[in-house]
């Protein structure tokens, strides 16, 4: 008779996070939420960023009712006045980051002709230029121990959008920008990546599907779903995973990379 002897080592016990300090934008729905509760679940402290006040605060309850510490800020992360106060605040509490989820971001206008100069600007401002600012006035902290900084990109940063141009733009733009700082700041051990969602349950979904009064929001998704070898639209959860180990130690070596979580959209 065979006998088998199992080890665990203590390190596999231990939560994934334990003890780290995650700051998540756009935090209190969607993706956002679910990486907030994944990243507390496994044991980091997180602080929460959103313009939605009351979302957010009840996210934070959350985890706080499930035995962790979370921290929630209102921000429009549009303003860099204002990320330069939220960064502030986030080292008062924090002085070392271990990971940051650049989040936040918005569809932008769909088409071309209809496209006016100030939708435009924001949703640049907000996918691209907020994530930036907010990881250069955290350095300081992200510096300490080396840490992960995650962007939230698309499939739409990776191939063209037909539904919104601007938003193709913006996301390719985070794309890049993932491969820029990777490189950048290497050397101090900070390590710079992004996931790419595709079509996911989440309220900007149904923007993306009906963005005009007469578009059949159900026609289009199944229009969407001939293309997803795996038959679904991605969970909120899905995404949150895909983070969650970006964030790890089990991703250490992994900078620069834009990871597709599409269901094999692009295959």
């Amino acid at each position: 008779m065979v006998k088998y002897r199992f080890i665990i080592r203590r390190e596999w016990l231990m939560m994934r996070l334990d003890k780290k300090v995650a700051v998540i934008t756009a935090g209190a729905s969607g993706m956002g939420k679910a990486g907030a509760l994944r990243f507390a679940q496994e044991g980091a402290i997180v602080h929460i960023v959103d313009i939605n006040e009351e979302a957010g605060i009840e996210v934070k309850e959350e985890i706080e009712r499930n035995g962790g510490e979370s921290y929630f800020y209102k921000v429009d992360l549009s303003s860099v006045r204002q990320i330069e106060s939220l960064a502030e605040e986030i080292m008062k509490v924090s002085p070392t980051v271990d990971i940051l989820w650049n989040h936040a971001g918005i569809p932008g206008p769909g088409g071309v002709e209809d496209v006016e100069e100030h939708p435009f600007d924001f949703a640049l401002d907000l996918n691209i230029k907020s994530g930036f600012f907010l990881t250069k006035l955290l350095l300081p902290a992200l510096k300490q121990n080396g840490a992960s900084v995650i962007f939230t990109s698309s499939i739409s940063g990776l191939v063209g959008s037909y539904f919104s141009p601007v938003y193709s733009a913006a996301k390719g733009g985070v794309s890049n920008m993932v491969r820029a700082l990777a490189m950048n700041l290497g050397e101090h051990k900070i390590r710079v990546n992004s996931v790419c969602p595709g079509f996911t349950e989440t309220p900007m979904l149904k923007e993306f599907l009906a963005r005009d009064e007469d578009d059949d929001l159900e026609e289009n998704a199944k229009k969407v779903l001939t293309r997803v070898p795996l038959g679904r639209f991605a969970h909120a959860e899905d995404v949150a995973n895909a983070a969650l180990f970006l964030a790890s130690d089990e991703s250490v070596y992994i900078t620069g990379v834009n990871l597709p979580v599409d269901g094999g959209y692009r295959a």
